[in-house]
């Protein structure tokens, strides 16, 4: 019970936000509106419920996973222009790419400092935000086969969850919550498909930089394995598998499918976890 009402109003507040701006964009009913608005629904939504958490903070953020709130609304801000402009693919995601890159050199400055040599440090960095860009484009491939509006947004709260659980189990409350706010961020772009529009692409850049960052800070700062991430990342390329030929309801099966790496990841998480701790 005091989890939840720790973690509750934080989430309550993304839901709010970003339903908010969703909201906007069905009542205006402007298709080239659309995804620049879902993109700041869940990008400030996610900033708002993080500032929930932790309070106003100094800028530059003394804490560096404190960068997260400003990552989301750079990725969102820079998301909802290239779409705005119509931008190709590849440079939307060669856009992603050095956002991301940016994003984890501030969240891993602890480990320049104390860890990596700089070669080794810029690796890490360049093959962390390709990974963000993979899961980009595997989300975009999953929401371009998606048989129903739900479909995305329920897959991506699935994650969240994961997310939220094995964060949990690595020994950092802080970091779960913030995950949480992420999965509230999540739930409030639903309120598009009031206006029956199908949310999903102004979401996948933020949450795709958020959701890595979540994890890379799982293993930096807490407890969390490597194996344990990897599977949750990867964990959407199940909804790739070709089960639309199959003559089974597809969304549940997808959401299956998608649940089973991160069950994984919790069964591994379990065995590994330390006594809970901020």
């Amino acid at each position: 019970m005091f989890l939840l009402k720790q973690i509750l109003p934080a989430v309550i507040i993304a839901v709010m936000v970003a339903a908010g701006w969703c909201g906007i964009a069905v009542l205006w009913k402007k298709e080239s509106a659309r995804v620049p608005l879902e993109s700041l629904g869940i990008g400030t939504g996610y900033f708002v419920g993080h500032l929930f958490v932790t309070g106003w903070m100094v800028f530059p953020p003394k804490d560096t996973t404190n960068w997260l709130p400003f990552f989301a609304a750079a990725i969102a801000i820079v998301s909802g222009f290239c779409r705005v402009l119509a931008l190709r693919t590849s440079l939307r995601l060669l856009f992603l790419f050095l956002i991301s890159a940016l994003a984890l050199r501030l969240l891993l400055k602890p480990r320049f400092e104390y860890g990596w040599l700089p070669s080794e440090g810029y690796v890490w960095i360049s093959l962390l935000a390709a990974t963000v860009v993979l899961v980009a484009v595997i989300l975009e491939s999953v929401a371009s086969v998606s048989v129903r509006p739900i479909e995305l947004p329920l897959l991506l709260l699935i994650l969240s969850a994961g997310c939220f659980a094995v964060l949990i189990l690595s020994g950092s409350m802080l970091l779960s919550q913030f995950a949480a706010v992420l999965g509230g961020a999540v739930f409030g772009i639903l309120a598009l498909t009031a206006g029956k529009i199908n949310p999903g692409l102004g979401t996948i850049p933020v949450f795709a930089l958020l959701l890595i960052a979540l994890l890379v800070s799982g293993c930096s700062f807490a407890e969390l394995p490597a194996s344990c991430a990897i599977l949750i990342a990867l964990a959407p390329a199940m909804a790739l598998l070709p089960v639309a030929k199959l003559s089974l309801p597809v969304v549940p099966v997808r959401a299956l499918l998608v649940s089973v790496p991160i069950l994984v990841a919790l069964f591994l998480a379990f065995h590994s976890s330390p006594p809970l701790s901020y």
